[in-house]
C-alpha cells in the first residue's frame, strides 16, 4: 500500500477523455489542485533537502517548477525522477539566480526596515514615496521570477533573454501575476505571523503549494507568447497543446513534451501572435 499515496506508481490515473470539454481555470486549476493535494507534501519535503541555503536555491525552485509544469500540462511523470533530472539539467544557470535572489531578498529586506523606520522618524511625503518605491519595485522583481523559472524549467534561452521576456510577461500577464503575488504574500505573513511555529510546516506545506499555482497562472501566458508563436514560425502546431482532432481520423492522439527544444528566433518571422525576443 503506497505511502500517502507518495509511491504508487503503479496505479494510473483516470486519464483525459478525447472528447472532454475544456474547463475553466478556475475548476481545472482545483480539480488538479484535488488529484494532486498528496504529491505536493511529497515535493515540499524533496524541494526542502535539496534546496540548502544560497548554494541550491535556484537549481532546485527550477527542479520543483518543472514537476509543477508537468503537472500542469496534465502528463504523467515519475516525481522524483524528473525533479532530479531538471535539477542537474538546469543546475549551471540557476544556481547564479539563485545567489543573486538571495541578495536581492537581504537587499529589499533592508531597504525595506530602513524606510520604514525613517517614515516613523520623519513621515514627510519624500519618504513615503521612497517606502512606496521600494515595495513596488520588490513586487515587480518578485512577479517576474513566477515567469523566470518556468522559462529555465521549459526553454534554451540564455539568462538575459529570459530577463527580459519575463519584463514584459508581467505585464501581459497582469491578472495572473497579481493574483499569484497576492497569494504568495499571504502565505509569507501567514509563516511570519506564527513564527516560530510556522517552522514546523516549512518542510510539508508552503512552497510547493505556491509553486503550483505560481506555474498555472504564468506557463499558459509563456506559451501564448513565446512558445506557440515560435512554432507557428516554423509552421508547426505547438506540441504541449494536445490535439484531439486525429480520433476523426482513426489515430490517436500523440502526448509528448518537446519542452526545451525551442530557441531564440534569430530570424525575423511573421507569426500570428506576438513574438517576444
Amino acid at each position: 500500500m503506497p505511502l500517502f499515496g507518495f509511491f504508487d506508481y503503479g496505479k494510473s490515473g483516470k486519464g483525459i477523455a478525447k472528447d472532454a470539454p475544456v474547463k475553466r481555470p478556475f475548476f481545472k486549476f482545483w480539480e488538479l489542485f484535488a488529484r494532486k493535494f498528496w504529491k505536493f507534501f511529497y515535493i515540499n519535503f524533496i524541494y526542502v533537502l535539496f534546496c540548502l541555503p544560497v548554494v541550491t536555491f535556484g537549481p532546485a525552485t527550477v527542479a520543483m517548477t518543472q514537476v509543477m509544469r508537468k503537472f500542469t500540462l496534465e502528463q504523467p511523470i515519475f516525481t522524483f525522477d524528473e525533479f532530479w533530472k531538471a535539477f542537474k539539467k538546469n543546475f549551471r544557470q540557476s544556481v547564479g539566480l539563485g545567489i543573486v535572489n538571495v541578495i536581492f531578498i537581504v537587499s529589499f529586506a533592508y531597504a525595506y526596515t530602513y524606510y520604514d523606520i525613517l517614515t516613523m522618524l520623519e513621515p514627510t511625503f519624500f519618504n513615503l514615496a521612497l517606502m512606496s518605491m521600494t515595495i513596488a519595485a520588490g513586487a515587480f522583481v518578485l512577479m517576474m521570477h513566477f515567469y523566470i523559472y518556468p522559462q529555465i524549467a521549459a526553454l534554451t534561452l540564455n539568462l538575459n533573454q529570459i530577463i527580459k521576456n519575463s519584463l514584459l510577461l508581467v505585464v501581459l500577464g497582469i491578472k495572473g501575476s497579481l493574483v499569484t503575488l497576492v497569494f504568495t504574500i499571504l502565505i509569507l505573513v501567514a509563516l511570519v505571523i506564527f513564527f516560530p511555529f510556522s517552522l514546523f510546516v516549512l518542510p510539508v506545506l508552503p512552497f510547493a503549494w505556491l509553486n503550483f499555482l505560481m506555474v498555472f497562472n504564468t506557463y499558459p501566458v509563456i506559451q501564448k507568447y513565446i512558445i506557440t508563436p515560435f512554432y507557428e514560425a516554423k509552421g508547426e502546431k505547438n506540441p504541449e497543446i494536445p490535439d484531439y482532432s486525429t480520433e476523426e481520423d482513426g489515430e490517436e492522439a500523440l502526448f509528448e513534451d518537446f519542452g526545451g527544444r525551442e530557441a531564440a528566433i534569430k530570424s525575423k518571422p511573421k507569426p500570428k501572435g506576438k513574438v517576444i525576443k
